[in-house]
């Protein structure tokens, strides 16, 4: 999916979500600068703001990991952040495994751990990889935020026959700002 599509179907989410609950909000998609490669997108409501960071995981080598941490890093600096308002900052990513052990370490990189279901990710042939590094450290470390929640949504299942697919991970982070 890409970035654009994946970080718009999020935000669109979240404004429904709030529409549902009968909160005004307003949403965008950011200017994109010359040092914003990702979509980010902006939701605000009377009480909150909220900044989405899509960021498409194609690879999963470390450059493309330290690219992630400096996208967060540049977009924290150039926000101009209402702070009588809760912010947060959703980072929302996709990335299917291949065969290479970066890729197949990308979950204990996202998480901190290894996921829970190893063994159904070994049923469909996916020996997954420790990480010796992990986002959550990254993002302190270089952005100074703490307190953030990690998840990854998998499996999701496959629409002709409903069996779970462990090869295709959505993953997301949550930071107060």
């Amino acid at each position: 999916m890409k970035d654009s599509h994946l970080g718009k179907a999020l935000s669109r989410r979240i404004v429904h979500s709030f529409d549902n609950l009968d909160v005004q909000t307003q949403f965008h998609q950011m200017e994109e600068t010359s040092s914003t490669k990702q979509p980010i997108y902006r939701i605000e409501t009377k009480d909150h703001l909220v900044f989405v960071l899509a960021h498409r995981m194609i690879s999963a080598s470390s450059a493309c990991r330290k690219g992630l941490v400096r996208d967060i890093k540049q977009l924290i600096e150039g926000l101009d952040i209402d702070r009588t308002k809760e912010v947060r900052l959703i980072i929302v990513a996709d990335h299917w495994i291949d065969r290479s052990s970066a890729s197949k370490s990308i979950p204990s990189w996202w998480l901190g751990h290894q996921p829970i279901h190893i063994d159904e990710y070994i049923s469909q042939g996916i020996k997954l990889v420790a990480a010796e590094q992990h986002l959550a450290h990254d993002i302190e470390t270089e952005c100074q935020l703490e307190k953030g929640r990690h998840r990854l949504f998998n499996p999701l299942h496959r629409q002709r026959d409903g069996l779970p697919l462990y090869k295709y991970l959505l993953l997301t982070a949550t930071y107060p700002l």
